[in-house]
């Protein structure tokens, strides 16, 4: 499926820079420590902002059921090394153990650890974006100059 929203996003008719922008955003929104608000966001940011959705939804797909447990744990470890809080203690730390009530009750007792997951994700998402973007507008100008448009005259 990514590799498909990809494929069209190299073909959309918006500019590289907008399209890379919308990207940028989503994999931010991907990123961020909002877990499970990430794909209501993207789509509520393109409609406000009139972003292209394809390319705001498949930056935010960057974080997705494969990849969420290493963007989460990631997140703690750096957020940690920023505030220097100790090491968080996740029950059965697997992609599986993300789905049960008695993960997040886990966490939720653990307030404290919040904070450095929070701060964690943020670096992470401004990171991604600050990444992707520039990559992405480098990918679209690539891929523009090698396979030129027609121009269709009606």
């Amino acid at each position: 499926m990514l590799r498909s929203a990809l494929r069209s996003l190299l073909n959309l008719d918006d500019p590289p820079e907008r399209t890379a922008l919308a990207f940028a955003i989503g994999t931010f929104i991907g990123f961020s420590p909002l877990l499970g608000l990430h794909t209501i966001l993207a789509a509520l940011v393109s409609v406000v902002w009139r972003f292209n959705k394809l390319a705001i939804l498949t930056g935010s797909f960057l974080s997705n059921p494969w990849t969420i447990a290493p963007i989460v744990g990631a997140s703690w470890a750096i957020g940690r090394l920023i505030i220097g809080s100790p090491p968080v203690e996740l029950p059965q730390a697997s992609l599986s153990a993300l789905f049960t009530a008695e993960f997040w009750s886990l966490i939720a007792a653990q307030w404290r650890q919040l904070l450095p997951f929070a701060v964690g994700a943020t670096i992470l998402s401004i990171a991604s974006a600050a990444i992707s973007y520039p990559l992405m507008v480098y990918i679209l100008r690539k891929y523009r100059r090698a396979s030129p448009r027609v121009a269709s005259h009606d």
